[in-house]
């Protein structure tokens, strides 16, 4: 019975403790199947020209890196490593795990006759996980994971990507051309996505804890479309969107959530939590977005003609910490259509950054809405048709909401101005001296200032 129990043991010590090292040359056809896994890798292996190794679906390799940080795996033949979506080939280091240059990863000579198919893997550890000398035309990855590489994958034409992971990688995919991108999942990268894109489809994936989520580095050709994807605490969400569409996207407590939207329609997305939602550029168009609670809400920057500037409306932008509205050029802009959630205009306007604050940037009109962001109860013009006093130079500033009286900060001295209820109905108040007009008569409610004398004006107000 004790000799029984003994081997019993002696077999299960030597099925748990089996494994299978390889390294240098392989002359002939080979297979590495799943019996013999896990295999080592003590030293490089080099598939010869006309040879194939097959690794079967589910193998384990290892890669013994701890004399040598410089093993790899090259074909100068054909090596097909193509694992299946329950059963994925995984290769990684066996020592200093926590490193993305362990070892150099797979080779394909392609000069020599290296074909690499590789596919449903999860690799780690490596410099580059599958290296071409001439990257084929075409790559694609589907349910694979690319953990702790130090550039995950470099693409040459095309990248099709499906259901992959990218996690802790310097570089997650890096290159030119076209992109087709779903259902990936971005963590922890340094850049997960650096792209010189002809055209970029993306949607379902989500950008979580990077350094940079997804940088762009040249005008796109074609296009650039990303939907239906999260950005969530990275430092760069989305970098230089060119010739853009982004939609129906969350950004949440991003550094900056979009970074120098240029030419790019960007709508039905939200915002929250970001220390800058949004910087739109040159013939941007913003629409139907939440953009509420961040640090900075948008910043209009970039352009230098009337004729490029951007195109804001029917966006909800509220209760963002530093401005809503950041007008870094000289023009002027009409953000009429666009919700802040305020009744009170002087609240309103402290968040909008214009000329008012600073003399280098242009005006910025807007209009006061219900709590519901669906009825308008005011328009504030500073220049433009019905503004009027734009010609005479005047800034109309007031305290708001006003008591019993409204103290215009204007020059030169206005005798009377007009003012409206919500029915439309005009009072006309003479000046009692300074550019005081005493409201004690009009009752309590929402009304506009007309009119300054004879200058016509829209300024929103409440009366206590």
């Amino acid at each position: 019975m004790k000799s029984f129990l003994l081997s019993l043991f002696l077999c299960f010590v030597t099925a748990i403790t089996a494994q299978t090292n390889v390294s240098g040359g392989i002359y002939q056809n080979t297979t590495w199947p799943l019996s013999g896994s896990p295999y080592v890798v003590t030293g490089s292996v080099v598939v010869f020209p006309g040879k194939t190794l097959t690794i079967e679906p589910g193998v384990e390799i290892r890669i013994n890196n701890q004399t040598a940080s410089n093993i790899y795996i090259e074909t100068r033949g054909t090596l097909n490593c193509v694992g299946t979506d329950q059963l994925p080939i995984k290769i990684h280091a066996l020592y200093d795990t926590m490193s993305n240059v362990a070892w150099q990863g797979f080779v394909c000579t392609n000069s020599q006759g290296g074909v690499l198919n590789a596919d449903r893997v999860q690799i780690s550890n490596a410099y580059a996980p599958f290296a071409y000398e001439t990257i084929p035309t075409t790559l694609s990855y589907t349910n694979s994971k690319f953990i702790r590489c130090f550039q995950a994958i470099n693409v040459g034409t095309n990248i099709n990507l499906s259901n992959c992971e990218f996690i802790d990688n310097e570089v997650g995919v890096y290159g030119w051309a076209n992109f087709n991108i779903e259902n990936c999942f971005f963590k922890d990268n340094t850049t997960s996505i650096f792209a010189y894109a002809s055209a970029f489809n993306m949607s379902n994936c989500s950008f979580i804890d990077n350094q940079i989520g997804l940088s762009f580095q040249a005008n796109a050709v074609d296009s650039i479309v990303i939907s239906d994807c999260e950005f969530l605490n990275n430092g760069l969400a989305l970098g230089y969107p060119n010739n853009a569409v982004v939609q129906n996207c969350v950004f949440n407590d991003n550094t900056t959530a979009i970074q120098y939207a240029y030419e790019a329609e960007i709508f039905d997305n939200q915002f929250f939590y970001n220390e800058l939602a949004l910087e739109a550029s040159v013939n941007t168009v913003v629409y139907n977005n939440q953009i509420n609670e961040n640090i900075g809400g948008i910043k209009i920057s970039g352009v230098s003609n009337v004729g490029d500037s951007p195109a804001i409306y029917n966006n909800e932008i509220c209760a963002n910490i530093n401005f809503n509205v950041d007008n870094n050029t000289n023009m002027n802009y009409s953000l009429l259509s666009n919700c802040f959630c305020g009744l009170d205009s002087s609240q309103i306007e402290a968040l909008l950054i214009d000329g008012y604050d600073d003399i280098t940037k242009g005006l910025i009109n807007y209009q006061i809405f219900d709590t519901s962001c669906s009825v308008v109860l005011g328009t504030v013009l500073k220049f433009g048709e019905g503004a009027g006093i734009e010609e005479q130079n005047i800034i109309v500033r007031f305290e708001n909401p006003v008591s019993d009286v409204l103290q215009i900060l204007a020059a030169p001295v206005v005798q009377f101005i007009e003012v409206k209820d919500l029915s439309g109905k005009t009072y006309v108040l003479p000046s009692t001296g300074n550019n005081h007009f005493d409201v004690t008569a009009l009752a309590p409610g929402f009304y506009v200032l007309s009119s300054l004398g004879q200058n016509p004006t829209q300024q929103a107000f409440i009366k206590l």
